[in-house]
Parts: C-alpha cells; sequence; structure tokens
C-alpha cells in the first residue's frame, strides 16, 4: 500500500508514520508533503492508495488540495487530519467523499481502525473494477460494443494475453485445467488492485487466455506485471513436474488495450504450432510469428493435428479421417515426416490428445500406419444403424467429386458392400450410386450457373471422366443439356430487369 502524509508539521509526519510501520501493513510505502502544492505534485506522481491531509497548510489548504488532487490522483482514498472540530470542515469533507475525518493527535488505534477500514474499501473497489474489465473484455470479444464506462476506461490501459493450453485426455483434463486456473488466480491476487486487473476467457476445448490488464500512468505497473507473470511461470513449472500435465504457456507482448482483439485473433491463430514445437512448454507469441514467417505451412499441419483431436472428443469419424487425408499428404510434401524432432513432438501430442498408441522414438511409418488404423477402428466402432449411415452420408458429401464406390467405402467402414447398400437404401430411401450421381449434378448445376469453365473442366470437377457420360446424366436430371443450360443462364444474366407494370 502507497500511503502519502501531508503536513506542515515535522514532528506530526513522523507520529503518523511510525504508527503506521508498527501495523506491518503488506507492501508498504510511504511519502511526505509539507504544503498543499507539494501534496498535489506527489499525487500526480505517486497515485497513492491512501493520503493522510492536514485541513490547515501553507499555500494551499488541505480541503483545496484534496478538491483538485481527486482530478489528477482519482483512486487516492483521503483521510483529513486537523486540530479543529468546526462543523463547517466535516461537512466540506462530507462533500468532497471524504472517509474518515481525525483530529490530532491520532492514536495508533484509530489509525490501525482506519487503515483496516480503508483496505477493505480498496478491496472493493478493486473487485469492482476487475468485475467490469471482465465484462467489457467478454463485450469485445463477443463482438459488441462494450459500454462506455468511466470507472474504467479501457483507452488508459496496456494488456497482456498469456494463452494456456491443456493437452490431455477428456476424463482429466477439465479438472485438472480448472485446479491450474485457481493457482492462476491465487498467484495474481495479491497484484489486483483498482491499477491492475485479471480475467480468463475460454475460447475452445483445452484452451484459456490469462488478461492482464494495466493502467499506463501507473509508476509501478509493469514492474508487477512481471512480477505477476513470474510468478504464474514458476506455479507452471512445479505443477509439471508435480501433476505430469502438458500444460503450454505462449504469451503476448504488453500492447495499449487498442491492438487487444488483433492480438487476440493472432494468439488464438498460433497456439496450434505447439502440436509440431513440441507441447508442455513456454513460448513467446513473437517466437510463433518468426515461425510461421519462416514456416507457414506449419499453421495449416498443426490446424489439423489440433482438428483431430477435435473431431476425436466430438466422436466424428468422418471428419476425423477426412483431417488424416489431408494431413498426411501435406507433411509428405513439405519433407516434414524427415525431421525427427518434429515427428517426435507430433507422435507426443497425438498421444497426449488422443490417446494414439505410438512410440516417442517409432519414426514417421510408425505413427502414420498407427494413424491410419486409428481412423478405421474409430469408424468401425460406430455399431448404431442410423449413426453408420449419418457418417457414410458426411463422407459422401465431402468426397464425392473423389473417385468413390459402394467397395470403397464399404472397405473403410469395414462392412460388406451388399450390406452397406441394403443400409443405405433402407435408412435413406435412395440407392448409393444414385445419392452420388445426385450429389455430383447439384455441383455441376452449380458450377454452370456461377462461373465460365467448361463442361469438360466441369465433368472434372464433379468426379467423372466421360463428357459424354456427363452429359447424359446432366440431361436425365434436368431434361437439358449442360451446353443449353449454360447457354439460357449466361442468356437470363444478359437480360435486362423486367420494368414494373
Amino acid at each position: 500500500m502507497k500511503i502519502l502524509i501531508a503536513d506542515d508539521e515535522h514532528l506530526i509526519r513522523l507520529s503518523i508514520r511510525h504508527n503506521l510501520e508498527k501495523l506491518n501493513i503488506p507492501a508498504q510505502s510511504i511519502h511526505e508533503a509539507t504544503d498543499g502544492y507539494e501534496l498535489l505534485r506527489e499525487l500526480e506522481r505517486l497515485q497513492p492508495d491512501v493520503a493522510f491531509v492536514d485541513i490547515k497548510m501553507p499555500l494551499l489548504g488541505g480541503l483545496e488540495a484534496i478538491e483538485q488532487g481527486k482530478l489528477v490522483s482519482p483512486y487516492t482514498e483521503f483521510i483529513i487530519l486537523t486540530g479543529f472540530s468546526e462543523f463547517d470542515y466535516a461537512r466540506k469533507a462530507i462533500a468532497l467523499r471524504i472517509n474518515e475525518y481525525l483530529l490530532k493527535p491520532a492514536s495508533l488505534d484509530q489509525l490501525k481502525a482506519v487503515i483496516h477500514n480503508i483496505m477493505e474499501l480498496l478491496e472493493r473497489k478493486a473487485e469492482e473494477r476487475n468485475r467490469l474489465f471482465t465484462l467489457q473484455i467478454a463485450e469485445i470479444i463477443a463482438a459488441t460494443k462494450p459500454a462506455e464506462d468511466n470507472r474504467l476506461p479501457l483507452e488508459g490501459m496496456n494488456c497482456k494475453l498469456v494463452a494456456v493450453c491443456f493437452d490431455g485426455l477428456k476424463e482429466t483434463n477439465r479438472l485438472r485445467a480448472e485446479a491450474w486456473l485457481d493457482r492462476a488466480r491465487s498467484c495474481a491476487k495479491p497484484y489486483m488492485s483498482q491499477h491492475f486487473h485479471m480475467t480468463i476467457v475460454k475460447p475452445r476445448d483445452n484452451e484459456w487466455i490469462l488478461v492482464l490488464g494495466i493502467e499506463k500512468t501507473w509508476e509501478a505497473g509493469n514492474e508487477k506485471l512481471l512480477s505477476c507473470l513470474s510468478e504464474i511461470r514458476h506455479m507452471t513449472a512445479a505443477w509439471r513436474k508435480e501433476q505430469g500435465d502438458n500444460l503450454t504457456l505462449i504469451t503476448s507482448n504488453t500492447i495499449p488495450f487498442r491492438l487487444f482483439l488483433s492480438t487476440y485473433g493472432e494468439l488464438l491463430q498460433m497456439t496450434c504450432l505447439r502440436a509440431l514445437l513440441g507441447i508442455s512448454v513456454d513460448y513467446s507469441q513473437s517466437f510463433l510469428k518468426a515461425v510461421i514467417q519462416d514456416k507457414p505451412y506449419y499453421l495449416t499441419v498443426c490446424t489439423l493435428l489440433v482438428e483431430l483431436a477435435r473431431y476425436q472428443e466430438l466422436q466424428s469419424p468422418i471428419e476425423f479421417g477426412s483431417a488424416i487425408e489431408r494431413l498426411i499428404p501435406l507433411v509428405e510434401d513439405q519433407r516434414l515426416h524427415e525431421n525427427i524432432r518434429v515427428i517426435s513432438a507430433m507422435g507426443l501430442f497425438l498421444r497426449c490428445s488422443i490417446g494414439l498408441s505410438v512410440e516417442a522414438d517409432g519414426g514417421y511409418s510408425s505413427l502414420k500406419s498407427e494413424l491410419l488404423d486409428y481412423s478405421k477402428r474409430l469408424i468401425g466402432s460406430q455399431t448404431d444403424r442410423s449413426q453408420i449411415i449419418r457418417s457414410i452420408v458426411t463422407y459422401a458429401n465431402s468426397h464425392y467429386a473423389d473417385e468413390i464406390s459402394v467397395a470403397k467405402v464399404a472397405d473403410l467402414f469395414d462392412i460388406s458392400p451388399n450390406y452397406l447398400s441394403t443400409l443405405f437404401h433402407k435408412e435413406t430411401g435412395n440407392r448409393f450410386v444414385e445419392y452420388i450421381a445426385e450429389l455430383r449434378m447439384k455441383e455441376a448445376r452449380k458450377l454452370l450457373l456461377e462461373t465460365d469453365l467448361s463442361i469438360h473442366e466441369i465433368t472434372r470437377k464433379v468426379g467423372l471422366y466421360s463428357t459424354s457420360h456427363f452429359s447424359k446424366l446432366f440431361t436425365k436430371y434436368y431434361s437439358v443439356s449442360p451446353q443449353e443450360y449454360k447457354k439460357n443462364a449466361a442468356s437470363n444474366r444478359s437480360q435486362p430487369p423486367a420494368l414494373p407494370e
């Protein structure tokens, strides 16, 4: 607590200082002023939590100085010290919302009671301002304009963001993450004040963002912020040893609040990089930005790896398999499979996040084989007939332009082709081949309407290889050839709109 004593009598200042030091107030620092103008200068410079002010001082009286001082140090709580007990002084003190009015000399017990009351008041005000901070951050992230509130103007603040990523299996992850977050709050609590705020945002599963805000004008702000972050990092290092959790921290630079949204979005985009760089490590946002600039494909690969964990948790085997189909060629095209360190980090992430059974030094071929087998087991674990068909429909909707057949899909879902055909017709009312043909023709119609692609190009785009076969199929569905459909669509676009009657 930062305390300022303003009195023109040296012995009075010495007496108050002596008694305050006896109280052992946490983080106490005591400063002095000898007249009203010096009080104003010190208020502006120090921004103290509490100021003891004598009413009768040279150059500028105490009450006049307080009235002006509230403008330069709005969060200071003022305590009047005077040898006078006239009502006029008390009435003006009440009008200025002075917290206490003490007659000199103040005893140790009086000071103890006053400081206790002030500390409780400061704590209540800090909690209220932190509640406002939390509300405003939530409104900004939700893309709603935060209500203007002069009690906590965000434009006067700097902020720092810390992404917290827990990579573990669903059963224990949430409870351990909540326990860590409680410890993080405990680390930050001693620093919380009317100038220092923290809130926790949960943008998606297994990830949290700590948002710390400090007022720009607070002299000790940066020092307090660094100390708070240091305690959180030390606590996290101990947590990893105690709990064995795979907990990754990513810290942004300290930025003015006007850059909050862009920094927040960038941080969310980069958290996935832990999947290739290594989990359970502390990173800076600027380091991850440099990685992306050097290896932009890392972001795509890591995004797919994080999606695998999400699809596994959501029990979405088709999306899981589709992500693998995109992941493997990308890893091999960029020659990442030749980088032992990267493959080891990738294997560790998948082992921790989805429970993949792969050895740390098993190499890429082992990892690839286990991923493909895992995907097939995930699909095969479906026993409900309706669920199987829903998964097959989802697969067909995203792969109709590929080389797709009943036999291929049946093998993927580990069922017989005849059973797939029968089940599909029973559940959807369509034959599988007819469903694929309908998807292809709908896409072909869209391409004819919206693009300048040739008939040959559209044939390839929808997964067919014979233009004549495509034309016959399209004519069957729409009673007009693709060439005529395209011509009619172009003619309609060129016609001016009809005039109203």
